[in-house]
């Protein structure tokens, strides 16, 4: 088997409209009394992308809300401002652990543990790109997460989310806030104690479409990725795991990624030999057991003849089969990091490169993949399922 030899630079995806210097700009608006500070990540002929200093974006209706020049250099809050704003959102109940790359919310005497936690993720995912010849950058700006103490406090937080539909849902990440919510009413003992494990979620995206309110609109690809399985260890690194990819430039926070491809980076690092730096060469240490048999019994008994281009072409499989949606999209990038890391690299990049403010039909998703990982898709789905055989 190759050695993984992943070259990728780490992107802050621009609108493929707006000119470079654009690009950077560092604006104010106004919505009402609220006055945000930001930089400019994307514009089109109408819209534009900003993200804030708290990590957030904001999605402007230029006709409706005009944008102010700022001449000064673009900085997040300092992690003491930060802080401080986060201790008047969230109240004297809580309390605000901090690391080198996160401020987490929680309740008083946990917040530190569960800090350490997603910094440990944070630092787990870093070595595990870094070793595979990836270019990564720190965050601008501290990550945040916040871990309720019940689930109606997680419910009401989720709500004014734009998260209406709440149903099973453990915890989400939401790429627009850039913040992870949970609760940890589940297990409260992982507060005392927290080693990082192995967890098995099930994950879904409520979408929403355009919409605006007082000059700002909210994407039409809304995405909130949630767990709807898994302890609250398993939650807090599955989403965290999201959080960091997007936050390292992996995907797009403002324009589309194919779910599988979201999802399948995600499991990809569920296994404790991923995430292990001792774990050496072996494939079969990286290999995430449930996800490999699931996706075994999926091949065998239910998935159709050379399926694989209608799972690049949409996410239908995750409305109609979630568990094969997973063990597939789980399958195939494995396949793509320990064969073709190069090409899958160059996948990423161009999805990255997309300009946000357009749709993404089944055609051009299906020429992206072809164009960089293999022209011939129906060829590619049979070394792919005799790569995941050979893994027995």
């Amino acid at each position: 088997m190759r050695a993984n030899c992943w070259m990728i630079a780490v992107l802050m995806c621009c609108s493929a409209n707006a000119a470079a210097g654009e690009s950077q700009a560092v604006v104010e608006i106004r919505n009402g009394k609220t006055v945000t500070t930001g930089k400019v990540l994307a514009r089109g002929k109408e819209r534009v992308v900003l993200l804030d200093r708290t990590g957030a974006l904001h999605y402007v209706n230029l006709k409706d809300t005009p944008l102010k020049p700022v001449t000064s250099s673009f900085q997040g809050f300092p992690v003491t401002e930060f802080r401080n704003q986060l201790s008047r959102e969230f109240g004297k109940e809580f309390e605000i652990g901090t690391t080198r790359h996160y401020l987490v919310v929680a309740t008083s005497g946990r917040a530190a543990n569960y800090a350490a936690v997603f910094e440990e993720q944070y630092a787990t995912l870093q070595r595990y790109l870094k070793t595979r010849s990836f270019v990564l950058n720190d965050v601008e700006i501290p990550l945040v997460a916040i871990v309720f103490p019940t689930r109606d406090q997680f419910t009401k937080y989720a709500q004014a989310d734009g998260a209406k539909t709440m149903t099973g849902m453990l915890g989400y990440y939401s790429p627009r806030t850039n913040r992870v919510a949970l609760f940890e009413s589940r297990s409260k003992a992982v507060a005392d104690s927290v080693p990082l494990g192995s967890g098995h979620d099930h994950e879904f995206a409520l979408a929403r479409n355009d919409c605006q309110v007082g000059g700002l609109f909210t994407p039409r690809l809304d995405s909130l990725f949630g767990a709807a399985q898994g302890d609250l260890q398993s939650t807090m690194v599955h989403e965290a795991t999201h959080q960091i990819a997007y936050n390292f430039g992996l995907h797009s926070r403002m324009g589309e990624t194919p779910r599988w491809v979201v999802e399948g980076l995600a499991t990809v690092f569920e296994p404790e030999g991923v995430r292990d730096s001792s774990a050496g060469r072996d494939i079969k240490q990286r290999l995430n057991r449930e996800r490999f048999i699931e996706f075994q019994n999926f091949a065998k008994s239910r998935r159709p003849a050379k399926p694989l281009k209608a799972f690049i072409e949409s996410d239908s499989l995750y409305e109609s089969a979630v568990l094969d949606f997973y063990a597939q999209s789980w399958a195939l990038t494995f396949f793509l990091i320990e064969t073709r890391p190069r090409n899958f690299a160059a996948y990423l990049k161009r999805i990255a490169a997309r300009d946000p403010f357009a749709d993404y039909p089944a055609a051009d998703r299906l020429t992206d993949f072809r164009d960089t990982i293999h022209k011939d898709v129906d060829w590619l789905d049979v070394q792919f399922l005799r790569f995941v055989d050979g893994l027995k």
